[in-house]
């Protein structure tokens, strides 16, 4: 089979696939109750004027309606869930109800008139020829609207047509079902004009707006699976960035910790190498050499304290950004005796909290490489917003020994690396302006506002 004949085939099938919505099959149930509560009152109101039973002309009536009441009943869910069986069971009762429209009358007009003739009652109260009170039967055809139109709102132009179809069908040959006398045919024909007439203007309105319902459904659902996707799509990404920024925070750890502890722990191997040694030859020397590796112990003690302070909690939580800054650099003056001059607004804008959160960690890191490397003995901490006040600057210069940027970079020397991806990730952007001898710049800038995090 080819594809387009499979495409057709599920095409025509697809209707299959709209389960009827509760609120049709109860639409169906109160129409159905409601002409059997009209049966009930004609019944009632027959016994009370005529004072004998009339059921004989409705019996047929009651018990078409009360058969599709039942069969409209509720069944058990496993049944429910299934698309086919309940398609089956709609469309039976949509069949059965417009059939028993008709039915009923042509069962009604073969009960004899001669009986009510007999009864004085009817004489003196009503005195109906024969075809006046088929006439009252006849109201029930307003009942062919409902199957018409409930065909129409489940099924679309398909059943729009086939239920309008079937019910002229079934108004043209009842004639031949009647007995002679029962109808003429001007009236029954400007009864069937109006009767299909109006079901036909009723169920065209409710199927064109079945088919806008239907359309906005669809266009919903699409929506919402657009929706999904993006939704989906948005938390991989979110994902991806998570473990993008976890990785870059590893690696600058691994680089920090390469730096620090790492140098100092090689340094006290390669001291207690030599006090092993000198032990022998000269103790003097072996205590002196004791004395530097302690002291690479306790500095190496030292950063790893340091970094593993810094994993925890910041001072931003605390303090906010200008008085961690100010801390930050009040801790390494007291280390090292460096002067550093820090310079930071007293009324900073809103920063978004990445921005912030890497402004705090770059100055903390540039600080600590100018204490163990740059031999500065000032540093100039500047932090600004600038002109147009949608960006922050950070600026800090050391008059330390200076170095090659390319060399450094290239070696990744220092944690500059680490740095510039501190920056990136926040949406902002660092300038490393150093020479051997001159000292060293570092500038970085971000947004204010929609940070590229």
């Amino acid at each position: 089979m080819k594809i387009t004949e499979i495409k057709v085939i599920n095409d025509k099938m697809a209707w299959m696939d709209n389960i009827p919505l509760p609120r049709f099959l109860n639409t169906f149930r109160f129409a159905m109750s409601l002409k059997l509560v009209g049966v009930g009152v004609a019944l009632i109101i027959g016994r009370l004027t005529l004072y004998e039973s009339i059921f004989d002309r409705w019996w047929s009536v009651v018990v078409a309606t009360s058969f599709i009441l039942i069969w409209l009943l509720p069944w058990p869910a496993r049944l429910a869930q299934q698309s086919f069986w309940t398609h089956i069971q709609v469309i039976f009762a949509l069949f059965f109800a417009l059939t028993a429209s008709f039915v009923e009358i042509i069962q009604a007009s073969w009960v004899p008139f001669a009986a009510l003739l007999e009864n004085p009652y009817y004489v003196t109260r009503f005195n109906w020829t024969p075809e006046q009170s088929l006439g009252i039967h006849a109201l029930g055809l307003i009942f062919v609207i409902v199957p018409v139109v409930l065909a129409s709102w489940q099924y679309g132009k398909r059943g729009f047509w086939l239920s309008q179809m079937l019910a002229g069908v079934y108004y043209v040959s009842m004639p031949v079902f009647l007995p002679a006398g029962a109808f003429t045919w001007g009236i029954y024909a400007v009864r069937g004009f109006v009767l299909l007439g109006t079901s036909l203007i009723v169920a065209s309105i409710v199927y064109t707006l079945s088919e806008a319902e239907h359309r906005e459904q669809a266009a919903l659902s699409e929506a919402n699976s657009q929706l999904a996707a993006a939704n989906e799509k948005l938390a991989r990404q979110s994902l991806m960035m998570e473990e993008l920024a976890v990785n870059r925070e590893r690696n600058r750890l691994s680089r920090e910790m390469h730096d620090t502890l790492s140098h100092s722990l090689s340094a006290a191997s390669i001291q207690l190498q030599a006090i092993g040694t000198l032990f022998q030859v000269d103790p003097a020397a072996a205590e002196n050499e004791l004395q530097a590796a302690q002291e690479t112990i306790r500095r190496g003690l030292k950063e790893s304290r340091r970094a593993i302070r810094a994993l925890r909690s910041s001072p931003l939580d605390e303090l906010g950004l200008t008085a961690a800054i100010q801390l930050c650099a009040s801790h390494i003056t007291n280390r090292s005796a460096i002067s550093i001059a820090c310079r930071t607004p007293e009324g900073l804008p809103a920063l978004p909290q990445p921005v912030e959160q890497a402004l705090y960690r770059i100055t903390e890191e540039v600080l600590h490489n100018a204490e163990r490397h740059s031999a500065a003995s000032e540093i100039d901490l500047l932090l600004t917003p600038l002109e147009d006040q949608e960006t922050i600057q950070l600026i800090i210069r050391d008059n330390g020994v200076g170095f090659d940027v390319p060399v450094a970079l290239a070696s990744d020397r220092f944690g500059l690396q680490g740095i510039r991806e501190r920056a990136e990730i926040a949406g902002g952007r660092l300038h490393i302006h150093s020479q051997p001898g001159n000292g060293c710049c570092i500038e970085a800038s971000f947004p204010l506002a929609n940070p590229e995090v």
